[in-house]
Order: structure tokens, then C-alpha cells, then sequence
């Protein structure tokens, strides 16, 4: 037998089949659901009305009970912020403390268990590793040497360098050699198209950081999250920017013990003021490989493949400015050749020079690109030496005909 309710659930699903856009009738139905127990479908409908600012403000708090009883966080926190620009609403101190209070208890991939990547598994870079190993490293492993000298360990540096060369891989050996969680921060976990909740979900990771340190906190995709803000379009990039400022060095923001890397391909769109002392002061650039760090790369990756091992040097010599992600990418170009020879044939012999050859007859560096727009910016926005270590390293290599 079908309930009144059934029914007028029923009419409104009709009725939004031939306006699906409707707001109120979103509102309805999921009002609807929510009393009938649906609270699931209840929340998608909400979640909807939530990413187009269409949720009542007096309704917020309600939602965000019933989002939280479910697990949905992510919908809580959207209500949350409803809530905030509604006023004075009756109840928003309790939900937020309710909210931390899950997030804290939630099962995010916030407080992960000490990295176990070393320097050691990284292909080269000998100078760079012990920089790192001195900067960063070191004021863990001995912090009485480093106190005696008024250093500490915490504060930012920001990896930066072509795409496919390592930056994560380095970020998290540094983790690994000091023992320390690893935090990772991806752009896809922050930026949300509810008004207020980018800023929050970056706010809660550094608080999350803080209850968790020591550790390593990684920000992929800098530019990405802190835009320069007299270029960004729009106020939630300057927001967000700000956020992060607040975060790195602010009042109340104390990052002692934790270590914020982060990663960007193209440093010159972060904003300035986050990469003064205090914030992102140390910049390291991560080169393409060198010969031998490439000799080394392609032993690993050719390590479990049925191989000719003389065939390693002659692809590192054919492969200057290949980054490590380009040297993967020949060695499975090779490996399929190899396959198709063994389908076609039966002959498994192993894979030789002549197919890592072929591989390389399409394939080009893919860091050459990013080479020529950092001529550009040394050339023309150094007045400071900020990508002096860029200028040396185009000064050092036989690059200016490639470019």
C-alpha cells in the first residue's frame, strides 16, 4: 500500500523530471525523503542545492545533524558554512565543535604512519639529498646540535623544478630519513564549489598537522593554492591564498615541528609574499637527472624486466634532459615492442638495445619545455636572483641550440 508520503515523494520526483533544475522542488523532495528515512538520498539532493548557495540558512543546522549521523562530513561542513552567513544562528558553536570533533575521529588519510621512502630510493640528485639532509634533516635527527646554534626544525621549502623529475619522490624520502608522518595535500582535497569550504578544508589540515607533529605536511600543485593574488581571478584564490599565509605564519599558527614542502612546476606564479623568510624562504630546484642518476633510474626501472643490461648506457647517453617520468616512458615503449615481437614470433628473448631504441625515436624531453619558459623568467624577472639556481644550471649544460 502506498503511504502519503510515498505519494508525495513519488509527485515530486515526477515533477522534477520536467524541471530538474527547480530549487524548491530539490527542496521539497528532499525534505520529503528525509522524513520518509531516505537519508541518504536526501543529503545528494541537499549536496546539490548546497553547490548552487540554494540551501535556507534555517535549515542548515538540520542537514548538517543528519549529515553527520550519516558520515557525510563533506556535507556538513557545506552546512556549516550556510550556517556562518546566515547570521546569528542558534546552535553554530555546538556544530562546529561537533564537526572538528569527527574530523578528528574520521578515518581521512590526514594522519598517516611514518614514511618508510628513503634518499636511498632515489635515482641520483647526491648534491640536492645533502643539502636536503642539512636543511631539513638534520634539525630532527639532532635537534641539541641545531639548538645550540638557535636553529629548529619546522618551516617551509618549496621544491621546484620541471614536471616528472622527482619533486614527490623527494618530498617523501625527506619524511622518510626524518622518521615523520607524511601528510600530503592535493588540490582536489582542498578546492570545493561550496562558498567558505576551500578555505575551511585547508585550515583543518594544518590544525590536524599541528595535533600530529612532528611532521612532514606536502603540498602538491603550490601555484595551484596560492595564486598570486593581484593576478587571481576571483575572491575564493585570494581567500584561499590568504588562508594559507595565515597558516604558514600567522597569528595563533604556530608550525613548530612541522615541515611544509611544497611542490610547484611553476614557482613564479606563487605569491610573493609566501615565499618570504618565515613561509616558502628555502627554494630548492630539482634539475632533470644527471648520466648517472639516469644509469640509475633505468637500472631500477628495468630492474624486474627480462634485460639486456649493456643496453643502460647506451640509452643514458641519448637521453640528456629526459626526466624520470620520460625514462619510464621508454622503457615501456621497449617493453611493448618486445611483447608484440614475442606474440608475434615466440621469440622472448630479452629486451635489448635495439628496443630501447626505437623507443626513443618518438619521444623527446619532456622537460625542455619548462627549461624555456624559466630562460624566459631568469632573463627577464630575476632582479632579485631568485632563480639563480636556474641561471647557473642553463650557464652549465649545452642547452642554449635545444631551446
Amino acid at each position: 500500500m502506498t503511504t502519503p508520503g510515498r505519494s508525495r515523494i513519488d509527485g515530486l520526483r515526477a515533477a522534477l523530471e520536467a524541471s530538474p533544475d527547480n530549487e524548491t522542488l530539490l527542496l521539497l523532495l528532499a525534505e520529503a525523503l528525509r522524513a520518509d528515512g531516505e537519508g541518504d538520498a536526501a543529503l545528494d539532493l541537499y549536496e546539490r542545492l548546497l553547490a548552487t548557495h540554494a540551501l535556507p540558512a534555517h535549515d542548515a543546522l538540520a542537514v548538517a545533524d543528519l549529515a553527520l549521523a550519516l558520515g557525510r562530513l563533506g556535507v556538513a561542513r557545506g552546512c556549516l558554512e550556510v550556517a556562518r552567513n546566515g547570521g546569528e544562528v542558534e546552535g553554530l558553536a555546538d556544530l562546529e565543535l561537533r564537526i572538528t570533533t569527527a574530523l578528528a575521529t574520521s578515518d581521512a588519510p590526514i594522519a598517516q604512519a611514518a614514511e618508510t621512502v628513503r634518499f636511498s630510493d632515489v635515482g641520483g640528485l647526491d648534491h640536492l639529498k645533502k643539502v636536503l639532509h642539512r636543511m631539513i634533516v638534520m634539525p630532527y635527527v639532532r635537534p641539541d646540535l641545531y639548538a645550540k646554534y638557535g636553529r629548529r626544525g619546522g618551516g617551509g621549502v618549496m621544491l621546484y623544478g620541471p614536471p616528472g623529475c622527482g619533486k614527490t619522490l623527494v618530498a617523501r624520502a625527506v619524511a622518510g630519513e626524518c622518521g615523520l608522518p607524511f601528510v600530503p595535500i592535493r588540490i582536489e582535497d582542498i578546492v570545493s564549489p561550496y562558498f567558505g569550504a576551500s578555505e575551511t578544508n585547508l585550515a583543518e589540515v594544518f590544525a590536524h598537522a599541528r595535533a600530529l607533529a612532528p611532521c612532514v605536511v606536502f603540498i602538491d600543485e603550490l601555484d595551484a593554492l596560492a595564486y598570486k593574488r593581484h593576478r587571481a581571478e576571483g575572491d575564493s584564490a585570494r581567500r584561499l591564498t590568504n588562508v594559507l599565509l595565515q597558516a604558514m605564519d600567522g597569528v595563533g599558527s604556530d608550525t613548530t615541528d612541522i615541515l611544509v614542502l611544497g611542490a610547484s612546476n611553476e614557482p613564479w606564479d606563487v605569491d610573493t609574499a609566501l615565499v618570504r623568510p618565515g613561509r616558502f624562504d628555502r627554494h630548492v630546484f630539482i634539475t632533470p637527472p644527471d648520466a648517472d642518476a639516469r644509469a640509475v633510474i633505468l637500472r631500477r626501472l628495468l630492474r624486474d624486466v627480462h634485460t639486456d643490461a649493456r643496453a643502460i648506457d647506451r640509452v643514458v647517453a641519448r637521453t640528456d634532459f629526459f626526466s624520470g617520468a620520460d625514462l619510464r616512458a621508454v622503457v615501456e615503449r621497449a617493453a611493448d615492442r618486445a611483447i608484440d615481437r614475442a606474440l608475434d614470433t615466440g621469440d622472448e628473448a630479452p629486451l635489448g638495445a635495439a628496443d630501447l631504441d626505437h623507443a626513443l625515436t618518438d619521444l623527446r624531453p619532456s622537460t625542455l619545455d619548462w627549461l624555456r619558459r624559466a630562460r624566459d623568467h631568469v632573463e627577464f624577472s630575476n632582479a632579485d636572483d631568485r632563480w639563480e639556481d636556474v641561471a647557473a644550471y642553463l650557464r652549465s649544460r649545452p642547452i642554449r641550440k635545444r631551446l
